[in-house]
Order: structure tokens, then sequence, then C-alpha cells
């Protein structure tokens, strides 16, 4: 009877101790929902920042949610429009909203518009080692504001946050290692931007044919991940898993996503973090790679596997 009575006990430890793992936080991949926030909201710990607008922002956000301009995590130079600051700046920035070295930080998209921005605000914290800490709020502004969930116009009371500087995570490829590896069976490239990008234009009378993708690139429109009905929001893990897996990319492979100049590509490398696929940005995207003449591909139907130069096999 008393070994029956350990045995029960023994088990039922094991059910509360999967009960609680279940509830962490940390268990909810990246991308979380609104209940799951409006459970977190009292923690102390959670810090909600909204990439938007000082408009939007004063007319509504999330109670206690601080306001980050999106703009702000990107710098430019001559020749590439959007690259990563330094983690020192990004540290900065987020101590001056209010961010600790023991905070979790959800983002929470102003609008539809600001998705991708959003996206690369994560990819950018993700750079300065916070991905293990940083959530993104499925649906953003949007969603919570249709569920009739609490808003507010009041700006929170802030004191500078104590975030410390974090070793830097490689979350790019440069266009020599991509130029390198494409075609290593390590890997796979996808290209995150419309149809007529991805495809170009063929030639007609007298215009000669432009655009196209890297050379032996996959297709997945970033726009793919989200809801028709709701294009605020992200599809199901099981959707956004079928959807990467027809368009080639495995979560045995590196996946090196890309677009024009590297933002809307964030939304695919947060969509394959939150799914657990490895993933890199090429930062230079389409721009940087037919600034530099490298080998682009024109119209094509998606091939299965791409078709690899008899040198390179």
């Amino acid at each position: 009877m008393g070994k029956s009575l350990s045995l029960l006990v023994f088990l039922a430890l094991i059910i509360l101790t999967v009960e609680c793992d279940q509830e962490k936080p940390l268990d909810q991949g990246i991308l979380v929902s609104t209940d799951w926030l409006q459970n977190q909201l009292n923690d102390p710990s959670l810090v909600v920042l909204q990439a938007g607008t000082e408009e939007g922002y004063d007319t509504l956000h999330i109670p206690g949610a601080r306001l980050i301009l999106p703009g702000d995590f990107v710098v430019s130079n001559d020749s590439i429009r959007n690259e990563l600051p330094d983690p020192d700046s990004i540290v900065h920035m987020l101590r001056k909203a209010g961010v600790n070295k023991d905070s979790r930080i959800v983002l929470c998209y102003e609008n539809e518009r600001l998705i991708s921005r959003t996206a690369r605000v994560f990819l950018t914290l993700a750079h300065a080692g916070l991905a293990d800490r940083t959530f993104v709020l499925n649906g953003g502004l949007p969603a919570w504001k249709e569920e009739e969930r609490e808003t507010s116009d009041l700006r929170p009371s802030l004191s500078v946050g104590n975030l410390e500087v974090l070793a830097p995570v490689e979350v790019l490829i440069s266009t020599s290692d991509l130029e390198r590896e494409r075609w290593s069976p390590e890997v796979v490239v996808i290209d995150a931007r419309r149809d007529d990008e991805y495809h170009g234009t063929p030639a007609s009378g007298e215009e000669e044919a432009e655009g196209g993708h890297i050379e032996g690139a996959y297709f997945l429109p970033y726009e793919n991940s989200f809801m028709d009905e709701k294009p605020y929001l992200f599809k199901s893990d099981a959707e956004l898993e079928k959807l990467f897996r027809e368009a080639g990319m495995d979560p045995g492979r590196t996946t090196v996503v890309y677009c024009g100049s590297g933002i809307r590509a964030s939304v695919s490398y947060l969509t394959a973090s939150h799914l657990g696929y490895p993933v890199l940005l090429y930062d230079g995207s389409y721009q940087e790679w037919d600034r530099l003449d490298l080998p682009l591909t024109g119209p094509v139907i998606h091939p299965a596997e791409p078709d690899l130069p008899d040198d390179k096999e």
C-alpha cells in the first residue's frame, strides 16, 4: 500500500511539473496570443513595446506599453538602406524605454503596415542577444482592439532601465558567404518579395527583361504568413509549417531569407525563428546582389530543386 501511494504521489508530481512547464511563457513560442499577454500584464518583469508613431501611441495603446519608433532600429549608409545598429545603441534605446536586465519584452505593432518594421525590431533585438526574452504579439494592437480589451492614452511613468550589453548574435549572412554557400545542400535560399518581383519583367518589344531573383532561390512571399481575412494575424503554426515545407525549407537546413532591402524578409526571419528553424537574413538583399551584378534568374516556375551548375555539385 505504501509503495502504491508513493507511486501515485510520484505520478502526481510529474503531472504537476508538466502542467507548470506548459504555463511557462517561454513555452509559448515567439508569437504570443492576446490571451497570453492579458494574463501576463501584471508581471512587473514584462515590458510591452508598441512599435508605432507618437500620434498613434498617444491616441491608443495597451495599458503600460511604452513607445518605440521602428526607424530608430535601422541605420542606412550610401549604398544600403537598412542595416543593424551596433548592440550598444540597441541597449541604449531599450534602457530609455525602461527595459531591465531581467525584463521580458513583448513587441506590439501599432497597425498592419508596421508588421514588417516590428519584425525588423525583433531581428535587431535578436542580434543584441535578446531573442530568448523577446516575444511578438500576434495580431498586434489591431487584434487587441478588435477583442475590446482595455486600452489607454496615458503614458506610463518610466525610469531608465538597467539592461546590460550582451554578446552579439549572428543573424545575418554576408554577400560573399551567400555567394559561396547558396548551392550547399545545407542551405536553402528564400525570396520573400512579391510574385512580380521574384519573377521579374520579361522582355517586351524594345524593353529589356529586368528583375528576377537570386539564382537558386525559392519563392515564399512574406504576406503568405498572414490570414486572408485578417491580414494582421499570423496563420497557425501548422499552416506556417506547411508553407515552409512547400517552399523547400527544412529544419535540418539553414534558411537564408531576403527581400528588396532587408525589411520584409524580417517577417520571414521572425516566422522561421518562431517555428524553430535555423535562419539568417541576407541584409543587402536584392538591391545589393543586383548592384554587384551577381547571378540572377529571370522568369521561372517553382523548381522542385534548383539545378546545380556542373561545377557546383
